[in-house]
């Protein structure tokens, strides 16, 4: 009883308002790069684009990109791919991009550049 005394009169000296809830987090888009237009071959662009933020073993943060590919009318996101490294170019038709899982490149791509397919082609 003696505890809900307190409280009501903390209640009432505190202006008779309830507590205002906290306001929900929002995400910091500033840690979040622009899309970055990073290769141009031919008559493809390729892109970084949105990410997520990972860290590596040690808790070092790093922001994991998808990577884009496109054209003057379109763009094409190479699905499930993720990086911290910009692909390079395999041949006029292809790109070379590593996957990256915990800031890490985990195993290399094959992209085709017509379609975003990509294939691996190796593990590191």
């Amino acid at each position: 009883m003696r505890h809900l005394l307190v409280m009501m009169i903390g209640w009432w000296a505190g202006g008779c308002t309830a507590p205002v809830p906290a306001a929900p987090k929002k995400t910091d888009t500033s840690l979040t790069p622009p899309d970055t237009l990073v290769l141009q071959v031919g008559a493809y662009q390729v892109w970084l684009a949105e990410g997520r933020q990972a860290t590596d073993s040690s808790g070092k943060p790093c922001y994991e990109r998808s990577v884009e590919i496109g054209t003057d009318s379109t763009r094409t996101k190479v699905p499930l791919l993720y990086v911290t490294e910009v692909p390079s170019v395999l041949d006029q038709r292809h790109l070379r991009a590593s996957l990256s899982l915990h800031c890490r490149p985990l195993a290399d791509y094959r992209v085709e550049l017509a379609t975003g397919r990509p294939v691996k082609i190796g593990g590191r």
